[in-house]
């Protein structure tokens, strides 16, 4: 996971779930596609790349993205 001039790239590979050959019999169909993949998403101005965590966990990668403190609606309490 990167993050370039406001573009979060995500790069990865998925390993194929069944050998090609398993027990004399072929395996000519899968219905997930295996090999390196990326993925690339334009973030908005005001994210702060200081802030970017990313958890891998059971399978699913969560990605969070911060917004810049500046960024934020600020409140003002009414007297």
């Amino acid at each position: 996971v990167t993050i370039d001039r406001g573009v979060l790239r995500i790069t990865g590979e998925r390993a194929p779930s069944l050998p090609e050959q398993r027990d004399g019999v072929n395996v000519y169909a899968h219905e997930r596609g295996t090999g390196r993949f990326t993925r690339a998403v334009a973030l908005p101005d005001d994210v702060d790349p200081a802030h970017v965590k990313a958890n891998y966990r059971d399978g699913v990668l969560l990605i969070s993205v911060a917004r810049r403190e500046s960024a934020q609606a600020k409140r003002i309490t009414v007297q």
